[in-house]
């Protein structure tokens, strides 16, 4: 087999402007040159990886991105109509891509499953401004999600606040600086049989409550900030949402 000619200006131009939006071996069928040529000239004029080039972004890379394991956005494909498109870009391969216009407009109305805490701002194209706002809020939460170790000191304290039987979640979540379900989980953890007491369950919301509380949902606030803000407990705000028709799976809320 013959020794291809040097690359003509027509070629490269053809590669630069394919490459990422064609397969490797299809580029390779146009030009009439095997996928390693097309990948050594690619190397040589520093085209980078591929996938990089997409208009918008593969799953894999999103995950990388968004500092989360790709499995769950599989299910986010799966379950909530993630908007990911099958895309060939080596040879034979099938990448899952998303343009970043797309992965913004789901976003929007997916807020309580996605989490901005440590996306680089602009990383996936221009932000809408609600970004802004639910990156700061993620942020919040992740920082008591994944708060200091307990202590000695602080384990005595809980004991001794729910042993007590007269206070509720918010007031031991308040006093530990912790959430509740940081609470409820270290009690689990601890053996702890005793629990805090329940807040009336038939606390009636006012319109304006409720209709602060959809306002916050929809801009994807935490269940703990929501209860700080209307003087409630976390456990009741889910509780209120899932009596208003809001469904949960696995601990993320999804509007149907």
């Amino acid at each position: 087999m013959g020794i291809k000619p040097n690359w003509t200006a027509d070629e490269v131009e053809y590669l630069e402007d394919k490459w990422g939006q064609l397969s490797i071996k299809g580029i390779a069928n146009r030009l009439g040159r095997s996928v390693q040529a097309v990948k050594l000239k690619a190397g040589k004029l520093g085209l980078g990886d591929n996938r990089t080039c997409v208009d918008g972004i593969t799953l894999s890379q999103l995950s990388v991105e968004l500092k989360t394991y790709y499995g769950i956005l599989r299910e986010w494909v799966r379950e909530h109509d993630f908007p990911a498109k099958p895309r060939v870009l080596a040879e034979s391969r099938t990448c899952l891509v998303i343009r970043y216009q797309d992965f913004w407009k789901w976003a929007e109305s997916h807020k309580h499953i996605v989490n901005l805490s440590r996306l680089e701002p602009n990383i996936l194209g221009p932000e809408p401004e609600w970004a802004k706002e639910k990156r700061e809020l993620d942020k919040r939460s992740y920082e008591k999600r994944f708060k200091r170790p307990w202590t000695a000191q602080e384990d005595m304290k809980l004991r001794s606040l729910v042993n007590a039987h007269r206070y509720d979640y918010p007031t031991v979540a308040k006093e530990l600086g912790r959430s509740e379900a940081a609470i409820k989980r270290r009690l689990y953890d601890l053996g702890i049989k005793a629990q805090p007491i329940r807040r009336d369950r038939h606390v009636k919301y006012t319109k304006a409550e409720v209709q602060q509380l959809v306002d916050m949902y929809h801009k994807g606030y935490g269940y703990n900030t929501m209860a700080e803000k209307l003087g409630k407990s976390a456990l009741g705000i889910r509780g209120k949402l899932e009596r208003m028709g809001y469904k949960f799976k696995r601990m993320e809320a999804v509007n149907k």
